[in-house]
């Protein structure tokens, strides 16, 4: 069964003129449809890879996915139940909040500067009322940065003490400390040295194995999402062309543009 569905995905973006200078030059609205009509789900346990260029869809498809953007149409479906749906109560929609959670692509941007480890960490498991003790959230947040490969000094440290990779472990044990069931990686590794990248994906493999985390994974690189999908979606200009699973799509890709991509995929060594 899956934990994900998006069906019918649709976004749009008015990029129109105000409505004044529209009536006075007789312009018509210009919509950009970003996503247009996408269908995936994702099993329980497993990585769906979404792929495509800048400008794709991909990103929008990823904010929608976690609950930061409404959709124009369609729906995203957790668990049988549908992110969107006008009936649900305030309660229900931090109980979806909590099972959803993402990382986002710059370590830079996504983490507060002005805020030590311990506190960015620690701010999650208070706003959704996980532990209540400040034993009990030390003691996890610890926990936590045991599970990415960091220290128990590092709690104290800032963001800016870090190096790139350490801060996307930062923004890893963020994401987890929530007790997720389904991870967006938005771009995760393309900020960092090849050599970085691969540690980090080795990190977020054990982790899915480790508390059977469901991902899904955004990237415009077929060599990096061909080492965590179980299936890879491609996207051009907001559709979804071509859905295989990732031994298929690098075998026998079935459209031009995914032969493409698979061209001037890098070679990754793990």
């Amino acid at each position: 069964m899956s934990l994900i569905v998006a069906n019918e995905l649709t976004c749009e973006f008015d990029l129109s003129n105000p409505l004044l200078l529209r009536l006075l030059t007789l312009q018509p609205k210009r919509l950009l449809r970003a996503v247009d009509m996408v269908n995936f789900s994702v099993k329980k346990g497993t990585t769906y890879g979404l792929v495509g260029e800048s400008g794709s869809g991909k990103s929008t498809i990823a904010k929608m996915v976690a609950g930061l953007l409404n959709p124009t149409s369609g729906s995203v479906v957790l668990d049988g139940k549908n992110l969107y749906d006008p009936a649900t109560s305030y309660q229900e929609k931090q109980a979806i909040r909590r099972r959803i959670q993402m990382i986002f692509q710059s370590p830079h941007a996504s983490l507060n500067p002005r805020w030590r480890v311990g506190d960015i960490l620690a701010e999650p498991i208070k706003a959704f009322g996980l532990i209540s003790s400040q034993h009990g959230q030390n003691m996890r947040v610890l926990e936590l940065l045991d599970q990415v490969g960091l220290s128990s000094g590092d709690i104290k440290k800032y963001p800016h003490e870090f190096s790139g990779g350490q801060r996307q472990r930062i923004s890893i044990a963020r994401a987890l400390s929530s007790n997720p069931e389904v991870i967006i990686c938005d771009e995760p590794t393309s900020a960092l040295d090849v050599s970085v990248q691969a540690q980090v994906l080795n990190l977020l493999k054990f982790l899915q194995n480790e508390f059977s985390l469901t991902y899904l994974f955004i990237t415009h690189d077929l060599a990096v999402v061909s080492t965590m999908a179980n299936n890879i979606g491609v996207l051009k200009d907001g559709k979804l062309i071509e859905e295989q699973t990732t031994n298929e799509i690098f075998m026998n890709p079935e459209h031009d543009y995914t032969r493409i991509l698979l061209e001037s995929a890098p070679k990754m060594d793990f």
